[in-house]
Protein backbone atom coordinates (compact mmCIF):
# COMPACT_ATOMS: atom_id res chain seq x y z
CA UNK A 1 0.00 0.00 0.00
CA UNK A 2 1.29 3.47 -0.90
CA UNK A 3 0.94 5.98 1.91
CA UNK A 4 0.38 9.72 1.98
CA UNK A 5 3.85 11.35 2.34
CA UNK A 6 2.32 14.06 4.52
CA UNK A 7 1.25 11.59 7.21
CA UNK A 8 4.78 11.45 8.64
CA UNK A 9 6.18 14.98 9.06
CA UNK A 10 9.46 13.68 10.49
CA UNK A 11 10.26 11.74 7.31
CA UNK A 12 9.07 14.67 5.23
CA UNK A 13 11.44 17.08 6.95
CA UNK A 14 14.33 14.63 6.63
CA UNK A 15 13.60 14.12 2.93
CA UNK A 16 13.79 17.83 2.18
CA UNK A 17 16.31 18.97 4.78
CA UNK A 18 18.77 19.94 2.06
CA UNK A 19 16.38 22.39 0.38
CA UNK A 20 17.25 25.92 1.47
CA UNK A 21 17.59 28.12 -1.62
CA UNK A 22 13.84 28.64 -1.76
CA UNK A 23 13.77 29.70 1.89
CA UNK A 24 16.28 32.47 1.24
CA UNK A 25 14.38 33.55 -1.89
CA UNK A 26 10.96 33.71 -0.23
CA UNK A 27 12.28 35.52 2.86
CA UNK A 28 13.95 38.07 0.59
CA UNK A 29 10.74 38.52 -1.42
CA UNK A 30 8.66 39.09 1.70
CA UNK A 31 11.33 41.36 3.14
CA UNK A 32 10.92 43.63 0.13
CA UNK A 33 7.12 43.61 0.08
CA UNK A 34 6.17 43.18 3.73
CA UNK A 35 3.47 41.25 5.50
CA UNK A 36 1.13 40.00 6.68
CA UNK A 37 1.81 36.89 4.61
CA UNK A 38 -0.57 34.14 3.53
CA UNK A 39 1.30 30.91 2.85
CA UNK A 40 -0.69 28.24 1.01
CA UNK A 41 0.65 24.76 1.74
CA UNK A 42 2.69 25.79 4.78
CA UNK A 43 3.51 22.22 5.83
CA UNK A 44 5.72 21.97 8.91
CA UNK A 45 6.82 25.59 8.68
CA UNK A 46 9.97 25.26 6.62
CA UNK A 47 9.36 28.71 5.07
CA UNK A 48 6.85 30.15 7.54
CA UNK A 49 9.14 29.90 10.58
CA UNK A 50 11.98 31.97 9.06
CA UNK A 51 9.38 34.58 8.04
CA UNK A 52 7.94 34.65 11.55
CA UNK A 53 11.42 35.03 13.03
CA UNK A 54 11.98 37.96 10.69
CA UNK A 55 9.05 39.72 12.32
CA UNK A 56 6.29 39.05 9.77
CA UNK A 57 2.77 37.95 10.59
CA UNK A 58 2.15 34.65 8.78
CA UNK A 59 -1.16 32.91 8.21
CA UNK A 60 -0.39 29.32 7.26
CA UNK A 61 -2.86 27.06 5.46
CA UNK A 62 -2.48 23.34 4.86
CA UNK A 63 -4.89 20.47 4.28
CA UNK A 64 -2.73 17.99 6.25
CA UNK A 65 -3.40 17.91 9.99
CA UNK A 66 -0.18 15.97 10.78
CA UNK A 67 1.87 18.65 9.03
CA UNK A 68 0.08 21.43 10.89
CA UNK A 69 0.54 19.57 14.18
CA UNK A 70 4.27 19.34 13.48
CA UNK A 71 4.43 23.06 12.74
CA UNK A 72 2.55 23.81 15.95
CA UNK A 73 5.11 21.74 17.88
CA UNK A 74 7.94 23.67 16.27
CA UNK A 75 6.20 26.95 17.04
CA UNK A 76 5.91 25.99 20.70
CA UNK A 77 9.71 26.05 20.93
CA UNK A 78 9.87 29.63 19.60
CA UNK A 79 9.74 32.83 21.69
CA UNK A 80 6.26 34.04 22.55
CA UNK A 81 6.60 37.00 20.18
CA UNK A 82 7.19 34.63 17.26
CA UNK A 83 4.27 32.41 18.27
CA UNK A 84 1.98 35.43 18.47
CA UNK A 85 2.62 36.29 14.82
CA UNK A 86 1.45 32.87 13.57
CA UNK A 87 -2.03 31.66 12.70
CA UNK A 88 -2.62 28.16 11.31
CA UNK A 89 -5.66 26.90 9.43
CA UNK A 90 -6.53 23.46 8.13
CA UNK A 91 -8.21 23.98 4.78
CA UNK A 92 -8.05 23.20 1.07
CA UNK A 93 -6.37 26.18 -0.57
CA UNK A 94 -8.62 25.82 -3.62
CA UNK A 95 -11.75 26.66 -1.63
CA UNK A 96 -10.22 28.84 1.06
CA UNK A 97 -11.99 32.04 2.10
CA UNK A 98 -10.51 33.75 5.15
CA UNK A 99 -12.47 36.95 4.62
CA UNK A 100 -9.34 39.13 4.48
CA UNK A 101 -6.58 40.08 2.08
CA UNK A 102 -2.80 40.08 2.28
CA UNK A 103 -0.07 42.12 0.60
CA UNK A 104 1.88 38.90 0.03
CA UNK A 105 0.56 35.45 -0.89
CA UNK A 106 2.98 32.54 -1.29
CA UNK A 107 2.48 29.16 -2.97
CA UNK A 108 5.87 27.52 -2.42
CA UNK A 109 7.51 24.19 -3.09
CA UNK A 110 5.60 23.07 -6.19
CA UNK A 111 2.20 23.07 -4.45
CA UNK A 112 0.52 23.93 -7.75
CA UNK A 113 1.06 20.33 -8.88
CA UNK A 114 -1.51 19.10 -6.38
CA UNK A 115 -4.14 20.56 -8.74
CA UNK A 116 -5.11 17.64 -10.93
CA UNK A 117 -6.98 19.45 -13.71
CA UNK A 118 -7.70 22.88 -15.16
CA UNK A 119 -10.73 23.44 -12.94
CA UNK A 120 -8.63 22.92 -9.82
CA UNK A 121 -5.91 25.28 -11.06
CA UNK A 122 -8.56 27.90 -11.81
CA UNK A 123 -10.04 27.44 -8.33
CA UNK A 124 -6.63 27.79 -6.70
CA UNK A 125 -5.76 30.96 -8.61
CA UNK A 126 -9.20 32.40 -7.83
CA UNK A 127 -8.47 31.71 -4.16
CA UNK A 128 -5.16 33.58 -4.45
CA UNK A 129 -6.92 36.54 -6.11
CA UNK A 130 -9.55 36.49 -3.35
CA UNK A 131 -6.88 36.87 -0.69
CA UNK A 132 -4.42 39.18 -2.47
CA UNK A 133 -4.53 42.89 -1.67
CA UNK A 134 -4.70 45.44 -4.47
CA UNK A 135 -1.19 45.69 -5.97
CA UNK A 136 -0.17 42.80 -3.71
CA UNK A 137 2.51 40.29 -4.66
CA UNK A 138 2.02 36.59 -5.41
CA UNK A 139 5.12 34.39 -5.29
CA UNK A 140 5.25 30.75 -6.35
CA UNK A 141 7.46 28.08 -7.85
CA UNK A 142 6.70 24.95 -9.82
CA UNK A 143 8.33 22.23 -11.85
CA UNK A 144 8.31 22.21 -15.64
CA UNK A 145 8.16 18.95 -17.63
CA UNK A 146 11.43 16.98 -17.57
CA UNK A 147 11.64 14.40 -20.36
CA UNK A 148 14.88 12.88 -19.05
CA UNK A 149 13.32 12.31 -15.63
CA UNK A 150 10.26 10.68 -17.17
CA UNK A 151 12.54 8.28 -19.07
CA UNK A 152 13.73 6.62 -15.87
CA UNK A 153 13.10 2.90 -15.41
CA UNK A 154 10.01 2.82 -13.15
CA UNK A 155 11.26 -0.37 -11.48
CA UNK A 156 14.69 1.05 -10.67
CA UNK A 157 15.47 2.78 -7.38
CA UNK A 158 17.37 6.06 -7.53
CA UNK A 159 18.94 8.64 -5.20
CA UNK A 160 19.77 6.47 -2.20
CA UNK A 161 19.99 8.42 1.05
CA UNK A 162 20.49 7.49 4.68
CA UNK A 163 18.62 9.35 7.43
CA UNK A 164 18.46 9.10 11.18
CA UNK A 165 15.08 9.89 12.69
CA UNK A 166 15.49 12.50 15.42
CA UNK A 167 12.50 11.13 17.35
CA UNK A 168 13.63 7.47 17.54
CA UNK A 169 17.30 7.61 16.40
CA UNK A 170 16.45 4.81 13.95
CA UNK A 171 18.51 4.72 10.76
CA UNK A 172 16.38 4.87 7.61
CA UNK A 173 17.52 4.15 4.05
CA UNK A 174 15.55 5.99 1.36
CA UNK A 175 15.18 5.69 -2.42
CA UNK A 176 13.04 7.25 -5.12
CA UNK A 177 11.40 5.74 -8.17
CA UNK A 178 8.95 7.32 -10.55
CA UNK A 179 7.01 7.08 -13.78
CA UNK A 180 5.08 9.47 -15.97
CA UNK A 181 1.56 8.79 -17.23
CA UNK A 182 1.25 10.62 -20.53
CA UNK A 183 -2.53 10.10 -20.67
CA UNK A 184 -3.12 11.96 -17.40
CA UNK A 185 0.11 14.00 -17.45
CA UNK A 186 0.78 12.96 -13.87
CA UNK A 187 4.28 12.31 -12.59
CA UNK A 188 4.03 9.58 -9.95
CA UNK A 189 6.90 9.72 -7.46
CA UNK A 190 7.44 7.05 -4.82
CA UNK A 191 9.65 7.42 -1.76
CA UNK A 192 10.71 4.06 -0.37
CA UNK A 193 11.90 3.88 3.24
CA UNK A 194 13.64 0.84 4.67
CA UNK A 195 13.49 0.60 8.45
CA UNK A 196 16.28 -0.81 10.60
CA UNK A 197 14.40 -4.14 10.86
CA UNK A 198 14.37 -4.48 7.04
CA UNK A 199 10.71 -3.64 6.52
CA UNK A 200 9.82 -1.04 3.92
CA UNK A 201 7.08 1.50 3.48
CA UNK A 202 6.29 3.49 0.36
CA UNK A 203 4.96 7.04 0.18
CA UNK A 204 3.62 8.36 -3.12
CA UNK A 205 3.16 11.81 -4.61
CA UNK A 206 1.08 12.29 -7.75
CA UNK A 207 2.04 15.55 -9.44
CA UNK A 208 0.04 16.97 -12.34
CA UNK A 209 2.46 18.61 -14.76
CA UNK A 210 1.82 21.78 -16.76
CA UNK A 211 3.81 23.22 -19.63
CA UNK A 212 5.29 26.69 -19.38
CA UNK A 213 2.74 27.95 -21.89
CA UNK A 214 -0.18 26.44 -19.98
CA UNK A 215 1.08 27.90 -16.71
CA UNK A 216 1.23 31.41 -18.13
CA UNK A 217 -2.15 31.04 -19.84
CA UNK A 218 -3.78 30.10 -16.52
CA UNK A 219 -2.10 32.97 -14.68
CA UNK A 220 -3.14 35.47 -17.35
CA UNK A 221 -6.72 34.18 -17.39
CA UNK A 222 -6.86 34.58 -13.60
CA UNK A 223 -5.90 38.24 -13.95
CA UNK A 224 -2.28 38.14 -12.84
CA UNK A 225 0.49 40.29 -14.31
CA UNK A 226 4.02 38.93 -14.39
CA UNK A 227 6.65 40.98 -12.57
CA UNK A 228 9.56 38.55 -12.72
CA UNK A 229 10.33 34.97 -13.67
CA UNK A 230 13.48 32.90 -13.19
CA UNK A 231 14.52 29.33 -13.96
CA UNK A 232 15.68 28.70 -10.37
CA UNK A 233 16.13 30.39 -7.01
CA UNK A 234 19.60 31.60 -7.95
CA UNK A 235 18.25 33.97 -10.60
CA UNK A 236 19.03 32.02 -13.78
CA UNK A 237 17.08 33.60 -16.68
CA UNK A 238 14.30 31.56 -18.23
CA UNK A 239 15.22 29.84 -21.47
CA UNK A 240 14.71 26.66 -23.50
CA UNK A 241 15.18 23.60 -21.35
CA UNK A 242 14.25 25.27 -18.05
CA UNK A 243 12.95 22.69 -15.58
CA UNK A 244 11.60 25.10 -12.99
CA UNK A 245 9.68 28.35 -12.94
CA UNK A 246 10.00 30.81 -10.05
CA UNK A 247 7.52 33.64 -10.44
CA UNK A 248 6.53 36.94 -8.92
CA UNK A 249 3.15 38.34 -10.00
CA UNK A 250 0.65 40.98 -9.09
CA UNK A 251 -3.04 41.49 -9.78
Amino acid sequence: MNLDPYRDPVLYDLEYAGHSLDIAWYTSLVGGVGGPVLELGCGTGRIALPLLRDGHEVVGVDVSQPMLDAMQTRLAAEPEAVQARASLHRADFRTLDLGRTFPTVLLPFNALHHCRDEAEVEALLASVRRHLSERGVFGLDCYLPDVSLYARDPEQRYEERVFRRPDTQEEIVSWERSWYDESTRVHHVQYIYRQSDGTEQTMQLDLRMWTHEELHAHLKAAGFTLLNEMADFEGTPMGPGALQSVLVLTA
